[in-house]
């Protein structure tokens, strides 16, 4: 299992309906949060490191696979962003009704064909181009060889949303298990702590 350069559905890839089917299945297999163990703290660490050598620790973040409920037939989760209060809200959407060109992936998982979105967002795809060439090759081969890729899933956050409260219908699927290393500076990763709270993990430096 490994990336070998394939493009990503929802991120440098056209969506296609397909692509949301296959998305709603990899959704529905996946255990819930509550059976997930946790991610080492040196594994968050080699994490934090390669997102900051490729410079994409302010686009992407890392998040704690899993699902709460099953999404029904013909739909995929589709998250919205709202300003007040400043939130995002995400259900499962009915997928012929989505407009595919304001819409790019969320949340990857490494599948056995490359990293394919199982949650997405209204929007257009970050701006990736500050994103080292090999990142996610490097992410792909430390995921697999590490056993990690149905454990650790890629986020994108983008630049503004680290303070952003995070909501989902009352089946009780909360965002928990989210990584962000917007915090971080290159070649001090040494500098930080990593805090676990209930649902979310955050690094912070250390003064």
């Amino acid at each position: 299992m490994a990336y070998m350069g394939r493009g990503i559905p929802g991120l440098n890839q056209e969506l296609r309906e397909s692509d949301l089917l296959e998305s709603r299945d990899i959704y529905n297999t996946l255990p819930d949060d509550s059976q997930q163990p946790a991610i080492s703290d040196l594994h968050l660490q080699d994490l934090a490191a390669l997102f900051v050598r490729h410079r994409a620790h302010t686009i992407f973040g890392i998040h704690l696979a899993h699902s709460h409920f099953v999404i029904p037939e013909n739909t995929a989760l589709l998250g919205v962003n709202y300003d007040t209060p400043r939130c995002r809200w995400a259900k499962p959407s009915i997928i012929k009704t989505t407009n595919l060109n304001n819409v790019h992936g969320h949340v990857f998982v490494l599948t056995d064909h490359g990293f394919h979105p199982y949650e997405y967002q209204m929007g257009p795809v970050p701006d990736l181009s500050q994103v080292g060439s090999a990142f996610l090759q490097d992410l792909a081969t430390y995921l697999d060889t590490n056993n990690l890729s149905m454990l650790v899933a890629l986020q994108v956050i983008g630049q503004n949303n680290a303070h952003m409260l995070r909501a989902r219908p009352p089946q009780r699927n909360y965002n928990a298990g989210y990584i962000d290393f917007k915090c971080m500076r290159p070649h001090q990763a040494d500098w930080l702590d990593v805090r676990v709270c209930s649902w979310r993990v955050t690094c912070v430096q250390v003064e």
